[in-house]
C-alpha cells in the first residue's frame, strides 16, 4: 500500500498506537484565565471540586444462601462490585458489620446495627434452588427504617446464565431510586486488541468487566470497531487493504482505503477514506455505497463520529498543523475546529450530553479530556499513566478508556468528572481501541 509521508505518520500514530510526544501550541480559545489551571503543555489540569452529589454509604451483607455456595458468592460479589462502579455508593467493608445475620430476614431488620456502621442504605439478597434459581433482592432505607420497592427485585425462576443479568436489573433499579434514571449495567464495550505484530482482534466485554469474548479473531489486522444496528462495524485488512466490514461480511469493495467509520442509528455510515493524496470524510449508505463527500481538504481527515442526533460529524484533521478535533454538518460545508489547546488531540467520541471526549497527547503521555461545543475543555485523567481512546456511556454518566496505569493496557471506567475511576479488566490483553454500545 503506497501512502504519502503525512498519511503514513498518522497511520502509525493513530492505528498502531505508538507512544508519542508533541510541541505544545498556544492556548488560544481556552476559556480559563487562571494560569494555575494549566499544565506545562497548555492543557487544563484535572480539578475536581465540591459536588452536589456525594456517595451514599451502602451495606451489602452476604446473600442468604440455600443454593450452591459459589453461586451465592457470585451474586454478593457482583452486587458489591457494581454498586461501587456505579459511583453512587460507597460500599461498606463487610468486616465492620455488627448485625446478627441469623436474626436478619427480609421482614426483620436490626436497624440500629446498620445505622451504627454508617449505612444509609442496605441491600439484602436470597438465593435458593439448584437452577433455575429463586433470586430475591431488597433495598432498605436505614435512616427512615423502611423497605423501598425496586424494579427487578424478584426473580422466581432464573437460569444460572441469566443470574448476572437479573442482578444487574436490580442494580439499575436501585440507581433509579437514588438518581431518577435507570442505571446502564448490562451495556457493553467493543474493543480492538493486538494479537501480533501485524494482527489485531475484535472483542466485547460488559461495562463491569463481565462476559468478555472475542467477536472477530486475530487472523488479520482489525481495528476501529463500533457497535451498529447491523452488528459490529470495523476496518479490516482481511482483503489486503483497509475496508469496512460488519461481522464477517465485507461491506466495501472499491479501490479506496478506509480509515475508520461510524454508523448512525438510521444506518448511514460516516467514513474516512483515501482516494488519493489524503483522507476525507464521506457518508455511505448502509450497504457501503458512497452517497456524498463531506470534507475536501489536502489534510488528513480521519476518525469520524456521529453526533447524538446524527446531524453533525466530529473528526480529526491535521489541517492546522497538528491533529485537532473538528465538527462539520452531516450535509457538508465548512468544518469548525473545537479543540483550541494542546498540539495533538485525537480519538473523538460524541456523548449524549453533546460533549466530545478525546485523547490529548502531552509531553509526558496521554490523557482523557472532554470539550463542549463552545470549546471549553475539562480534564478527566492526569498523572496516572497513559490514558487513551475515551468513550461515553449512553447516559453520559461515565467514560471508559484504556490506561497503562498499574502496568499493561487495561480498560478503566471513570465518572464523567474524573472523580472516581476503577479498572474493569484484569486481563493481560493489549487493548488499543474502545467504543461503548449506544
Amino acid at each position: 500500500m503506497q501512502t504519502e509521508p503525512k498519511e503514513n505518520r498518522l497511520r502509525s500514530l493513530l492505528i498502531i498506537g505508538l507512544t508519542l510526544s508533541f510541541v505544545s501550541s498556544p492556548t488560544t480559545g481556552w476559556a480559563q484565565d487562571t494560569a494555575e489551571l494549566m499544565d506545562d503543555d497548555g492543557l487544563p489540569r484535572l480539578v475536581v471540586g465540591p459536588t452536589r452529589r456525594t456517595r451514599d454509604r451502602l451495606a451489602v451483607p452476604n446473600t442468604a444462601c440455600s443454593a450452591t455456595t459459589a453461586v451465592c458468592q457470585q451474586v454478593t460479589s457482583q452486587l458489591r462490585h457494581n454498586f461501587t462502579l456505579s459511583t453512587y455508593f460507597e460500599v461498606l467493608n463487610a468486616k465492620t458489620f455488627v448485625a446478627d445475620m441469623k436474626k436478619e430476614s427480609f421482614n426483620n431488620t436490626q436497624w440500629p446495627d446498620w445505622f451504627n456502621v454508617g449505612a444509609r442504605y442496605l441491600v439484602k439478597g436470597s438465593l435458593s434452588g439448584k437452577g433455575p434459581f429463586a433470586l430475591q433482592l431488597r433495598l432498605y432505607d436505614v435512616i427512615d427504617k423502611k423497605t423501598i420497592p425496586v424494579k427487578g427485585q424478584s426473580h422466581p425462576r432464573v437460569k444460572k446464565r441469566g443470574l448476572h443479568r437479573a442482578v444487574n436489573r436490580f442494580i439499575n433499579g436501585v440507581i433509579r431510586v437514588v438518581s431518577g434514571a435507570d442505571g446502564i449495567f448490562g451495556s457493553r464495550l467493543v474493543y480492538a486488541m493486538r494479537t501480533g505484530e501485524r494482527t489485531a482482534a475484535i472483542g466485547v466485554v460488559g461495562m463491569d468487566g463481565f462476559g468478555e469474548y472475542t467477536a472477530r479473531g486475530g487472523e488479520a489486522f482489525h481495528m476501529f470497531p463500533h457497535f451498529s444496528p447491523k452488528g459490529i462495524l470495523y476496518t479490516s485488512f482481511q482483503s489486503g487493504k483497509p475496508d469496512l466490514w460488519v461481522g464477517t461480511e465485507q461491506l466495501t469493495h472499491d479501490e479506496f482505503h478506509y480509515r475508520g467509520a461510524d454508523m448512525s442509528g438510521s444506518g448511514q455510515i460516516a467514513a474516512s477514506l483515501s482516494k488519493g493524496d489524503g483522507s476525507d470524510i464521506y457518508v455511505l449508505d448502509k450497504d457501503g455505497v458512497i452517497v456524498r463527500q463531506i470534507t475536501d481538504d489536502p489534510a488528513q481527515d480521519i476518525s469520524p463520529e456521529w453526533s447524538p442526533g446524527s446531524g453533525q460529524i466530529a473528526f480529526v484533521s491535521d489541517r492546522a498543523g497538528g491533529p485537532q478535533i473538528y465538527v462539520v454538518s452531516a450535509g457538508g460545508g465548512g468544518a469548525r475546529r473545537i479543540t483550541m489547546a494542546g498540539g495533538y488531540n485525537t480519538n473523538p467520541d460524541w456523548g449524549p450530553n453533546n460533549k466530545i471526549a478525546f485523547t490529548g497527547y502531552t509531553s509526558t503521555g496521554a490523557d482523557v479530556f472532554t470539550v463542549d461545543m463552545s470549546g471549553v475543555m475539562v480534564r478527566v485523567t492526569q498523572d496516572q499513566g497513559s490514558n487513551i481512546n475515551p468513550t461515553w456511556s449512553r447516559d453520559g454518566r461515565y467514560i471508559a478508556f484504556i490506561s497503562s496505569r498499574e502496568g499493561g493496557k487495561k480498560i478503566w471506567l471513570a465518572s464523567a468528572d474524573g472523580r472516581w475511576q476503577f479498572p474493569i479488566s484484569n486481563s493481560s490483553r493489549s487493548y488499543t481501541y474502545l467504543k461503548w454500545s449506544r
